[in-house]
């Protein structure tokens, strides 16, 4: 397969999937399981599976001191970027300012990864950026809804979302050699599950499954843990590693265009012009952003600057990386 169309089918992969997860978090407010349970017991589900795709694939399950480091970057990109968005929703944060709020976060990824990672960003990116969260806001503010009267500090933990999901990223790319997808997929949901298994019992009290499997939860369960947990993360790992934390986070002002595209066709909801027009903007301030992103190898005052970044191999120059697949990196 060309390495460009690779590289289109992981990028559109990951929006698609990305954005089910709000459309999940939806159907999920509708059921009587508390969220906390259901989302833990969604990972746990979601991590049976991958260990049986790492069991077949790898023939045999990796050590737990191999998982060490994608298990911390799990416990950032999935248990922590979650866990903050859930809790301000249930404290009455609207979920337009929370996903508002968490629209922060290519920002915050484009400045670390450039100082971090040696991922440039030009002034059209930066411009393109800015165009793309306007975007985001207006697509927000034409779907927010009023707040609930949530405490002053509950409008912290979507921030701690940004914050975490975004040095997720930065310590997925940094850290070499790659595990296998698969196995990599498989820490990061162990660790999602043990943050969301504390959480709901502290919250919630013990999680135990539901005492009817009725039909509206197990479609819930199977579009969670199959479009928003496999695919997602899936995605998103593979994105970071093909594609590297800049560009992977310009994707992700495409998700609230889909998003709101999903939730009209499964719920009636209906875009207005504010909205279309926020669509807009954020699509073609993805596009400015993503194109304008370049890679450069680590500068000399990056600590630990003799770490090659694992979007591409050691042999390689940024830009032949972009042309084709490396040995070390077949995402």
């Amino acid at each position: 397969m060309p390495a460009q169309l690779l590289s289109l089918l992981i990028a559109a992969g990951f929006v698609v999937c990305w954005s089910s997860g709000f459309v999940g978090g939806r159907l999920a407010s509708a059921l009587e399981t508390p969220v906390l349970t259901l989302f833990a017991w969604r990972f746990l589900l979601a991590t049976v599976l991958v260990a049986l795709w790492c069991r077949l694939a790898l023939g045999a399950l990796p050590r737990v001191r191999e998982m060490r480091r994608e298990m911390a970057v799990g416990s950032l990109t999935m248990g922590g970027y979650l866990l903050g968005v859930i809790l301000a929703i249930d404290l009455g944060v609207s979920a337009g300012i929370a996903a508002l709020i968490t629209a922060l976060q290519p920002l915050l990824a484009a400045a670390l990864a450039g100082r971090w990672l040696g991922e440039r960003l030009g002034g059209a990116g930066w411009l393109g950026m800015g165009i793309a969260t306007l975007g985001v806001a207006l697509c927000v503010g034409d779907d927010m809804q009023r707040s609930l009267g949530a405490p002053g500090w509950a409008y912290l933990l979507p921030l701690l979302s940004v914050a975490s999901v975004t040095l997720g990223s930065v310590l997925a790319v940094r850290q070499a050699p790659a595990m296998p997808l698969s196995a990599a997929l498989l820490a990061q949901l162990l660790a999602a599950s043990g943050i969301f298994l504390l959480a709901a019992l502290v919250a919630e009290g013990a999680p135990l499954p539901p005492p009817r499997f009725e039909t509206p939860l197990l479609a819930t369960l199977g579009w969670l843990v199959v479009l928003s947990s496999l695919g997602g993360y899936g995605f998103f790992v593979a994105s970071l590693r093909r594609l590297g934390v800049t560009r992977t986070s310009a994707l992700v002002h495409l998700t609230p265009a889909v998003t709101l595209v999903w939730a009209a066709a499964m719920f009636g909801e209906r875009l207005g012009p504010v909205g279309l027009t926020g669509m807009a903007l954020a699509g073609v301030g993805a596009g400015l952003a993503i194109r304008s992103a370049r890679r450069s190898g680590p500068t000399r005052r990056v600590p630990g600057a003799h770490r090659v970044p694992r979007t591409w191999s050691a042999g390689e120059t940024p830009d032949a990386a972009h042309r084709a697949p490396s040995r070390a990196t077949p995402y």
